[in-house]
Protein backbone atom coordinates (compact mmCIF):
# COMPACT_ATOMS: atom_id res chain seq x y z
CA UNK A 1 0.00 0.00 0.00
CA UNK A 2 1.60 3.49 -0.83
CA UNK A 3 2.11 5.47 1.80
CA UNK A 4 -0.88 7.76 2.81
CA UNK A 5 -3.01 5.59 1.72
CA UNK A 6 -5.95 4.01 3.95
CA UNK A 7 -8.13 1.01 3.24
CA UNK A 8 -11.84 2.68 4.59
CA UNK A 9 -14.65 -0.08 5.54
CA UNK A 10 -12.51 -2.74 4.34
CA UNK A 11 -12.97 -1.68 0.91
CA UNK A 12 -10.84 -4.38 -1.24
CA UNK A 13 -8.94 -2.31 -4.08
CA UNK A 14 -9.22 -3.35 -7.43
CA UNK A 15 -7.30 -2.18 -10.34
CA UNK A 16 -9.32 -1.82 -13.21
CA UNK A 17 -8.27 -1.40 -16.42
CA UNK A 18 -10.29 0.59 -18.88
CA UNK A 19 -11.17 0.86 -22.75
CA UNK A 20 -8.79 3.79 -23.90
CA UNK A 21 -11.29 7.41 -23.23
CA UNK A 22 -13.53 5.97 -20.62
CA UNK A 23 -11.28 7.23 -17.77
CA UNK A 24 -11.62 10.65 -19.20
CA UNK A 25 -15.23 10.14 -19.87
CA UNK A 26 -15.76 8.82 -16.22
CA UNK A 27 -13.81 12.04 -14.90
CA UNK A 28 -15.97 14.17 -16.09
CA UNK A 29 -19.11 12.53 -15.17
CA UNK A 30 -17.76 12.34 -11.59
CA UNK A 31 -17.15 15.89 -12.02
CA UNK A 32 -20.32 16.75 -13.22
CA UNK A 33 -21.96 14.56 -10.07
CA UNK A 34 -19.57 15.89 -7.09
CA UNK A 35 -17.94 12.60 -6.84
CA UNK A 36 -14.35 10.91 -6.69
CA UNK A 37 -14.08 8.61 -10.43
CA UNK A 38 -13.85 6.13 -7.54
CA UNK A 39 -17.52 6.61 -6.18
CA UNK A 40 -19.10 7.32 -9.96
CA UNK A 41 -17.36 3.97 -10.53
CA UNK A 42 -18.98 2.03 -7.66
CA UNK A 43 -22.54 4.36 -8.18
CA UNK A 44 -23.07 2.90 -11.91
CA UNK A 45 -21.92 -1.02 -10.43
CA UNK A 46 -24.17 -0.41 -7.74
CA UNK A 47 -27.38 0.49 -10.37
CA UNK A 48 -26.32 -1.52 -12.89
CA UNK A 49 -26.30 -4.78 -10.06
CA UNK A 50 -29.80 -3.48 -8.64
CA UNK A 51 -28.05 -2.47 -5.41
CA UNK A 52 -28.85 1.17 -5.50
CA UNK A 53 -32.14 2.88 -3.27
CA UNK A 54 -34.85 2.20 -5.28
CA UNK A 55 -34.87 -1.52 -6.51
CA UNK A 56 -37.26 -3.75 -5.87
CA UNK A 57 -36.19 -6.72 -8.38
CA UNK A 58 -34.65 -9.82 -6.56
CA UNK A 59 -30.91 -11.18 -8.07
CA UNK A 60 -30.49 -14.10 -5.52
CA UNK A 61 -26.28 -14.64 -7.20
CA UNK A 62 -25.60 -11.37 -5.96
CA UNK A 63 -24.75 -11.14 -2.11
CA UNK A 64 -26.56 -8.46 -0.48
CA UNK A 65 -29.23 -8.01 -3.27
CA UNK A 66 -32.14 -10.57 -2.61
CA UNK A 67 -35.59 -9.41 -1.35
CA UNK A 68 -36.45 -10.28 2.04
Amino acid sequence: MRKGMQIRNQDTPYGLRMPKGMREQVKAMAAENGRSMNAEIVFHLRKALGVASGYSGSQPDVPGTRDE
